[in-house]
This record gives structure tokens, sequence and C-alpha cells, in this order.
């Protein structure tokens, strides 16, 4: 018996060193993650993808729409554009060969500073070519780096001063594009039609379809409409892809427009309107893609149109500074 009683108080008090232990853990990595994380959204200050962050600097519950996605997201979709024509406001949180996971963090961090009236989920992430064991792990690691953001910038320490350590942050840099890659580079696809209708699908890797869900939850917790949007791309889509995509839009009760599948109808053009053969989408392209989205977002949804108002005059000064970059290039009958 006696026995008995000293085992249990060895393994209480064995769990009380694990959990004594697991608690300090978290509490240092909370402490270096703070210390460590820029204390401003440039390039300089330590801050990765900067142009995907630049919603740090905008006014306070100023973005109506929120744009996430990969490369395609960043260079398929023109915020100016959708200003200029439609006065929404809209961000393009980006980042290169990002997984949906990915894409919950940055929507997390925007909503530190903002409250987007709509979500939009660029489609081609939720493909991401890798195996399940890479996939999960990619996944994970985001999930850990929004929580724990030492893991992301541990390597800051080479480069803060100590008073920079516990500075409050002071987010200043300013994206004029909103998000937006700004490229003028033509290079045509002019291979076959690739969309040709078929009943086939691809199949939606399982934790991606898992992870998803979990986005989809996130913003129905909070009460954010979200719309799934795929912009052209010869080399990351399909009309299986189409299909697939429909199919959980479906499931899900989330809308789904298709804007490859719609070429036509917006006049689309291969041959002008891709800056790498047809991967990923110059200006003109991507102002064709954001004239149709804007359209449809005015006949879906309720947007105040915000052009003439002064708490929004910065967005027509950054609308002259988008049009000297864009319009002033070779592609002078770009408009």
């Amino acid at each position: 018996m006696e026995e008995q009683r000293f085992d249990k108080k060895a393994t209480f008090k064995n769990f009380t060193k694990i959990v004594s232990f697991l608690l300090i853990l978290v509490i240092l990595l909370l402490v270096f993650s703070y210390a460590l994380s820029p204390k401003d959204n440039t390039a300089k200050g330590g801050m990765m993808n900067p142009n995907a962050r630049g919603f740090y600097s905008e006014k306070k519950n100023s973005i109506d729409v929120m744009i996430l996605g990969n490369s395609d997201a960043y260079s398929g979709f023109s915020p100016m554009e959708l200003w200029n024509q439609y006065g929404i406001t809209s961000y393009i949180s980006a980042e290169g060969r990002s997984t949906v996971s990915d894409s919950l963090n940055l929507l997390k961090e925007a909503l530190t500073c903002q409250k987007p009236k709509l979500v939009i989920l660029e489609t081609d992430e939720l493909f991401f070519d890798q195996n399940k064991v890479d996939e999960f792990s990619t996944n994970i690691a985001a999930s850990l780096n929004r929580t724990f953001s030492v893991f992301r910038y541990h390597n800051r320490w080479k480069t803060t001063s100590f008073a920079e350590l516990f500075k409050k942050p002071d987010y200043t840099a300013h994206c004029v594009s909103k998000g937006q890659y700004l490229s003028n580079n033509v290079k045509g696809y002019t291979g076959k039609e690739y969309m040709k209708k078929t009943s086939k699908k691809n199949v939606m890797p399982l934790v991606t379809r898992s992870f998803t869900a979990k986005f989809l939850n996130f913003c129905k917790s909070r009460d954010i409409p979200v719309l799934l949007v795929q912009v052209p791309s010869k080399t990351s889509w399909s009309y299986q892809k189409h299909n697939t995509m429909k199919h959980f839009a479906e499931e899900n009760n989330v809308p789904f427009l298709d804007l490859d599948l719609k070429r036509q109808e917006y006049g689309f053009d291969w041959k002008t309107d891709t800056r790498d053969g047809g991967n990923h989408l110059n200006c003109r392209g991507a102002k064709k893609v954001t004239l149709t989205l804007g359209e449809y977002l005015i006949n879906n949804y309720e947007f105040e149109d915000h052009r003439g108002q002064e708490a929004f005059q910065s967005w027509d000064e950054d609308y002259k500074e988008y049009y000297k970059t864009v319009y002033s290039s070779a592609l002078n009958d770009f408009k």
C-alpha cells in the first residue's frame, strides 16, 4: 500500500515537472517571438514579404476585400483598378508557393488591424503539388510560425539591436499597388486550349481539404463571407481542377468564380496578357480579370463606393502613382 502511494506521488511529481517545463517553454517562445518579430513592416526591418503585409500601414478597418493565395493571386488581381473602376478597397496578401494554412495565418494577421467585408481565396494553392508528408509538415509549420514567430524570424538576432527587441511595433511601409506584383513584361502562351470540357476530377489533397475547411470555418465564425476565385493560368489549372473546385464549393456552400473558364467573355488574350508564357498574368491581364471580378462583386455583394470620400483620398493618390508606374511603360496601348 505504501509503495502504491509512493508511485502515485512520483507520477504526480513527474507530471507537474512536465507541465511546468512546457509552460516555461511556451512563455519563452512567446517572449522571444515578440522580441525577434519585426517592429516595422519593411524589408530593412526584417519583415518577410513586406508587400503581402502592407495592410498594417493602411488606415484601420479601411480594407473592404482581402485577397489571399499564392503568386497567381498577387499577379492576377489589381486592387488599384478595382478602386478606380468601382471604389472598392482591397489588398492582396499573398506569397509565392503558399499553402492554405499560410493564407489563414496572413488573414489572422490582417484581422489585427482590418475588418474586411469579404475574403477572396485564389484556388490554385489548394492543389499545391507535394507529397502528403511534406504537405502536412508544411501546413503545421505555417501554423507554428503564426503562433510562435520566433521560428520564422529566429535569425534576426544577428541583425537587431538590444534596444529594438522590445520596441513597440510601428508599421510604416506603404505599398501603392496594395500587394500586386507589377509587371508589364509580355511573354505569350501560344499552345493549345487546355480548358477542354470533361467530367473527370483532380484529387484535392486530403490535408489541404482539411485546412481549407478550417479556413472556411474560421471566416464563418467571424461572419466574413468567402469567395473562391481562379485566375487564368495555363501551367497550373485544368478543367479537372475546375470540376473538383466546383464540387467542393457546392459541398461547403461557398461561391466559386472560375475566371479561367470565362476568358472569352472578357477578352483575355494569351498573346498579350501573361508575363511568362502562361503561368502568371501581367498588369494588362490583371486589369481584365479585376474589372470582371469587380462587376461580379457589385452584382452579388453590397460595397460602398468610397471614391470622392475624404477618408479615402489617399487611395486616389496611390492610384496616380500606380498609373504612372504601369501606364508609362512600353505598353503604351495598355489603356
